[in-house]
């Protein structure tokens, strides 16, 4: 079963030897950014991928406001033994906790 974690224990657990994957769509991830060293690997493509979920460490998924990346660490964790997460609130929490302003709203 999934868990979620947030921005604090998302910041803890890369320190670590952690997987973060980004499941938002290629458009998104041009538009807005993505956090460093997160791989890209959109739901949509999820069910097709089931062996690219790790099986050696904890695997943390994120998405823009975390409803997708929940559904994506539910599925992955049917796939492997190891702890599967979701970012709470997403890429937008974690802009907020870094302090930085979201692509769609700079200059506003």
């Amino acid at each position: 079963m999934a868990k979620e974690i947030d921005v604090n224990q998302l910041s803890e657990m890369l320190r670590g030897d952690t997987e973060l994957v980004d499941v938002r769509e290629t458009e998104e991830i041009f538009k807005y950014g993505k956090i460093e060293g997160s791989r890209h690997w959109p739901l949509s493509s999820f069910a097709l991928r089931d062996g690219d979920v790790s099986k050696t460490r904890p695997t943390i998924f994120y998405c823009h406001s975390g409803l997708r990346s929940l559904k994506a660490a539910e599925i992955a964790s049917a796939w492997t033994k190891q702890e599967v997460y979701s970012l709470r609130g997403g890429y937008l929490a974690y802009l907020a906790q870094k302090k930085l302003k979201h692509p769609e709203f700079q200059g506003k």
